[in-house]
C-alpha cells in the first residue's frame, strides 16, 4: 500500500473536543456516573436541610460537591490547560504512515514508530486515535487526511498492520 503522509497542527478546540471524546471512550468518565452525580447532588443538599444539618447529611454534601468538582475539573479544566501547557501540542505534526510503521515528526520530535506498539484504533467523527495504552493515544484530525481516498488509503494501512482492530465512537 502507498504510504499516507498528514501535515497538521492541532487548534485548542480540536484537541479540547479530542480528549473529552476520549474520556468518555475509554470510561473515565461514563454517562452513567454523571447521571448518578446529577441527581445524588440535589438529593444530598435537600436531604443536607430537610435533617437540619446532620452529620452525615453534610458528609454527603461535602461528598456530592468534592465529586463534582473532581469530575468537572477533569472534563473542562485539563483538557485545556493540557493543550495550553505542553508546547508539543501547538507545533506542526508530520506523520508518515507505512506498513514499516509511523514516521513521526516536529520541530522537536523525530521518531519511528512500529505498528506493535499501538493496541488498536478508535475512530470518531472527527478523528482517529491510535490506541498506546491507557490513557496514551495518537490524534489524527480527519481534516488532516487531503482527500477521502488518502483516509480510506491509512485505515487500511492501519488495521492491516494493528493487533487490535477499530472501534466506532
Amino acid at each position: 500500500m502507498k504510504p499516507v503522509a498528514l501535515v497538521f497542527q492541532y487548534t485548542q478546540n480540536e484537541y479540547v473536543k479530542a480528549e473529552r471524546q476520549y474520556l468518555f471512550a475509554s470510561k473515565t468518565i461514563t454517562k452513567t456516573s454523571v447521571a448518578v452525580l446529577a441527581i445524588y447532588v440535589p438529593v444530598s443538599i435537600i436531604t443536607l436541610f430537610l435533617s437540619s444539618f446532620s452529620g452525615l447529611s453534610i458528609i454527603a454534601v461535602a461528598i456530592a460537591m468534592i465529586a463534582a468538582a473532581a469530575g468537572s475539573i477533569l472534563y473542562f479544566y485539563i483538557p485545556t490547560y493540557k493543550f495550553k501547557q505542553t508546547e508539543k501540542y501547538h507545533e506542526e505534526y508530520t506523520l508518515t504512515f507505512s506498513d514499516a510503521g509511523v514516521n513521526f515528526k516536529t520541530p522537536t520530535i523525530d521518531s519511528e514508530l512500529k505498528w506493535e506498539i499501538y493496541s488498536g484504533m478508535w475512530e470518531s467523527d472527527a478523528f482517529f486515535f491510535l490506541i498506546h495504552a491507557p490513557r496514551m493515544y495518537t490524534l489524527i484530525p480527519k481534516r488532516a487526511f487531503e482527500n477521502p481516498d488518502a483516509q480510506q488509503n491509512f485505515e487500511e494501512i492501519a488495521l492491516a498492520n494493528l493487533k487490535g482492530t477499530k472501534r466506532m465512537l
